[in-house]
This record gives C-alpha cells, structure tokens and sequence, in this order.
C-alpha cells in the first residue's frame, strides 16, 4: 500500500476528523473565555479591589501576578464549562446508550431460550 493511500485512510477516519474539529472549537472557546475573563471578570475585580486594571497592575519587583491570577480563573471557567458540556453531552447519550443494551440483553435472552428448547 502506497504511503499516500495510507494517510488518506488515516487521515478520513472518524477519530481524526473530530480530533481535528474538537481542536479547531477548542481554540474558538479559548478566545470567548479569554475575553469574557479578560474584559469582564478581571474589571470588576479590579473594582473590587480598587485598581482599574487590575491583571496588569499587580506586580511585586516586575513580577506580574496579577496576569497569573487572570490566568487561573481562565483556566477555572473554562474546566469548568468543559465539565458541564460534558455532563450534558453524556446524559443526552445516555439513555441511547441504555437503549441499545436492553435491546442486546434482550436478544441474548430470545436466543439462550432458543437454544434451551
């Protein structure tokens, strides 16, 4: 088999497409997030705290940690968000999967009858 034909194979699987896909939405949630972190979350608790940019401005010696801290609840919401899309995503599944189990147990049972006759 030619290495062209092979990665076309490879490439057109199912597993690989959405990989690519889930990438590709991955990194268009990371934006949302970054911002609604960035532009909402951080400002108002800059206004909390008292400082207008509060990211930005809290550094001890050059060290920025206020840009960790925005980092952090970045990675918090978006945990977070990934969690619950998930948690919807399997109980959609769910009963589909369910589904399909009774009717194999189902069928399973027909046959050991079948064959117990």
């Amino acid at each position: 088999m030619s290495l062209i034909k092979e990665f076309k194979e490879f490439a057109l699987k199912g597993n690989v497409l959405e990989l690519a896909i889930a990438v590709v939405m991955g990194a268009a949630f990371n934006k949302i997030i970054s911002s609604l972190v960035e532009n909402v979350i951080m400002p108002l608790i800059g206004l909390i705290f008292g400082e207008v940019d509060f990211a930005k401005n809290w550094s001890i010696m050059g060290i920025k940690y206020g840009l960790f801290i925005q980092s952090v609840i970045d990675f918090i919401i978006i945990a977070f968000a990934l969690f619950v899309f998930i948690k919807i995503a399997n109980t959609l599944m769910k009963p589909k999967v369910e589904e399909e189990n009774t009717l194999l147990l189902t069928e399973i049972r027909d046959l050991l009858r079948q064959q117990n006759k």
